[in-house]
């Protein structure tokens, strides 16, 4: 915390930018990923007849 708090202001926001904008895109593709996932598995199940 204390070397964070010895850049400026500008850079300390940026990092932070940059730091939520990955956990964005991470949580982005997780969603995608489990979209994908269940339309799969509706697909296979749906073809078998029970």
């Amino acid at each position: 915390m204390q070397n964070l708090l010895q850049h400026d202001l500008g850079s300390s926001m940026l990092s932070i930018a940059v730091i939520l904008g990955w956990l964005g895109l991470f949580f982005v593709f997780l969603r995608v990923l489990t979209i994908s996932i269940k339309r799969i598995l509706e697909a296979v199940f749906k073809n078998r007849n029970y």
